[in-house]
């Protein structure tokens, strides 16, 4: 039992009665994480400032040639920008953050924020899921960190992740956050990591810093030339996801709740199906017994059909469906 004239233990230096005593609906671990998320996301808001844009933009001239007719503008944009904070203009983001630390009242906070000098260019493969974290390895060092997780959609093992990374402030070893961009990419590409860290090893010059600094752009170069054009999802699943949006919207039915359950799905499981409609028509199915479009129903028959699918395949990723939001809820 804290009491109310002792120090706080959110670590604010105020008396516990004159800070977090009465919120009892919010933790001081949520305070406190709320708190660097708004010291990362007020950053974002903020920079580059005008004077920086220009020079940023001749960053973002020169990834363009090389990935523009793979990658979508905006992707370039998000992957350079934070090449340009923490690699090319360091002195922006470390400028920034001693200047916040001066706002700050909390010393928990203010400590965090120290360690923040550098966010480490992380690249590896997904080892295991936990409920707020997961480990992943390092491409070229073969470090495993714990990354905290932004949401709780579902992340399969095996999967490759790139991110600019930070202490989260847990105060945990090897435990981080990632900065801004946090992406997932499916096992077919981990060919791409692998010929990145053998460029390094081949080099046998630089420390592994330096090498991500000054190779940042070769790395999505070897992702784009492995196929890699900015999706979230393989072709194969994104056929399942675009044959049932096309069932639905083709008889004017909501597609969203079923999309997104479906979208977890595959991400998770994985499943091995010979043809993309099995999983689709076992998708209709799923919403239509979960009430999922506003009362219209089919027959297994009608959607066997409309998919060109046996009523066995049809009901097997059904019955898969139904377990894995069983699981899920």
């Amino acid at each position: 039992m804290i009491g109310r004239n002792e120090p706080c233990p959110c670590g604010s230096g105020k008396k516990y009665k004159k800070c977090c005593e009465g919120k009892q609906q919010i933790s001081i671990e949520e305070v406190y994480f709320e708190e660097i998320e708004s010291v990362l996301q007020t950053f974002y808001n903020g920079y580059p400032e005008r004077k920086d844009v220009r020079e940023f933009f001749e960053l973002v001239q020169q990834w363009l040639p090389k990935l523009q007719n793979h990658l979508q503008r905006e992707l370039v944009e998000s992957v350079a920008l934070d090449d340009f904070f923490f690699h090319q203009r360091k002195d922006i983001w470390t400028n920034y953050l001693k200047r916040t630390m001066k706002k700050m009242i909390r010393p928990a906070t203010i400590d965090v924020l120290k360690s923040w000098d550098q966010p480490i260019m992380f690249i590896g493969q997904v080892e295991h899921i936990e409920e707020t974290y997961f480990t992943a390895k390092h491409s070229i060092t073969g470090e495993v960190i714990y990354i905290r997780r932004e949401s709780k959609k579902a992340i399969p093992d095996g999967m490759q992740i790139f991110a600019f990374v930070l202490p989260d402030g847990s105060g945990k070893v090897g435990h981080y956050l990632a900065v801004s961009t946090l992406i997932f990419f499916p096992l077919q590409y981990k060919q791409a990591f692998d010929t990145f860290a053998k460029q390094y090893k081949d080099s046998s010059i630089e420390s592994v810093e330096e090498f991500l600094q000054n190779h940042h752009l070769d790395f999505w170069v070897h992702l784009v030339e492995s196929g890699y054009s900015g999706e979230e999802f393989t072709s194969f699943e994104s056929q399942v996801l675009d044959e049932i949006k096309e069932f639905l919207q083709e008889r004017n039915l909501p597609t969203e709740r079923v999309i997104e359950i479906v979208q977890d799905y595959l991400v998770e499981k994985q499943p091995k199906a010979r043809k993309a409609s099995a999983i689709a028509a076992g998708a209709i199915r799923f919403g239509q017994e979960r009430d999922l479009f506003e009362g219209i129903t089919f027959t297994v028959k009608e959607i066997a059909e409309n998919f060109s699918v046996s009523a066995s395949s049809l009901n097997k990723y059904y019955q898969e469906l139904l377990e894995f939001e069983t699981v899920t809820v």
